[in-house]
């Protein structure tokens, strides 16, 4: 009987930990989406703004 009751025990435990394992390494998935999210935003093309610039200038 006792020796049930410790791999009930123990089982229950290792499903706690594999569960908490599971959230860290979701919560930290969710940290880089959100810090890569701004990597991938579009970029405006920096050779317009010299050309205008550039217009102005020899005017």
């Amino acid at each position: 009987m006792l020796k049930r009751l410790a791999l009930v025990g123990g089982a229950v435990a290792g499903l706690v930990l594999l569960r908490k394992k599971a959230k860290q390494q979701q919560a930290e998935q969710d940290l880089w989406s959100q810090a890569t999210d701004d990597v991938h935003a579009p970029v405006t093309p920096a050779a317009s703004a010299p050309a205008a610039d550039e217009a102005s200038t020899s005017s």
